[in-house]
């Protein structure tokens, strides 16, 4: 299988809007095809964690902390 770009002609000329359009519509259509079969073991862990933090709050980031770490 080649690089995505070998794989769409004129992926690699498209501009940055035209590739988050793309983005956007790919987004759409996996969404309307239904919701992905989760893996058990990912379940699994998010149960742990879930569990982590309703036993100790003060171990979960707040959602401005997590910005501010995805920003640097």
């Amino acid at each position: 299988m080649g690089s995505i770009s070998t794989r769409f002609p004129g992926l690699a000329e498209a501009s940055l809007e035209e590739k988050l359009a793309l983005i956007d519509e790919l987004w759409d259509a996996v969404r309307r095809s239904g919701v992905p079969p989760i893996p058990r073991e990912h379940l699994t862990e998010l149960e742990r964690r879930v569990t982590l933090v309703a036993e100790d709050p003060s171990i979960a980031l707040t959602p401005a902390q997590a910005r501010a770490l995805l920003r640097k």
